[in-house]
């Protein structure tokens, strides 16, 4: 029972203490990696090492951490062409997926990009040319 109450305890200090930006951050991860797993995992793995020689990783991607600027409008319009990740070709095309709102399109992007680049990557990089240009 007093097990119990510190966790309680605990979870409400946590809860208390986080500043509102942490909060819908954290609701922007949690609905970010739903999203991922619905929409990204089947080809870039729910641990982004990609798929062999076919998909690229997202796992510490140099690609992905030059490119994060770009990312909403690769996931929205896809991805043709060869590109290097981590210094090997890739030349799969990746679809576009169009039916993301907004709202799920930025919590997307700040799941894939503060979970696997080297360092996270803030939503200011991207957001300037995000969501708008992107439809």
């Amino acid at each position: 029972m007093k097990n119990k109450l510190y966790g309680i305890l605990a979870a409400a200090f946590l809860f208390f203490s986080c500043s509102d930006s942490e909060l819908v951050n954290m609701k922007e991860l949690s609905n970010g990696a739903k999203l991922y797993k619905n929409n990204c995992a089947n080809c870039h793995q729910e641990d982004g090492s990609g798929l062999a020689n076919l998909i690229p990783p997202l796992y510490h991607s140099d690609y992905l951490s030059k490119h994060a600027a770009e990312l909403p409008c690769l996931i929205t319009k896809g991805l043709g062409g060869e590109i290097a990740v981590n210094g090997k070709s890739y030349n799969m095309r990746m679809a576009a997926i169009q039916h993301l709102n907004k709202e799920e399109l930025n919590d997307l992007c700040t799941y894939v990009l503060q979970k696997f680049p080297e360092q996270a990557i803030q939503p200011e990089v991207w957001k300037k040319s995000a969501t708008d240009s992107c439809w």
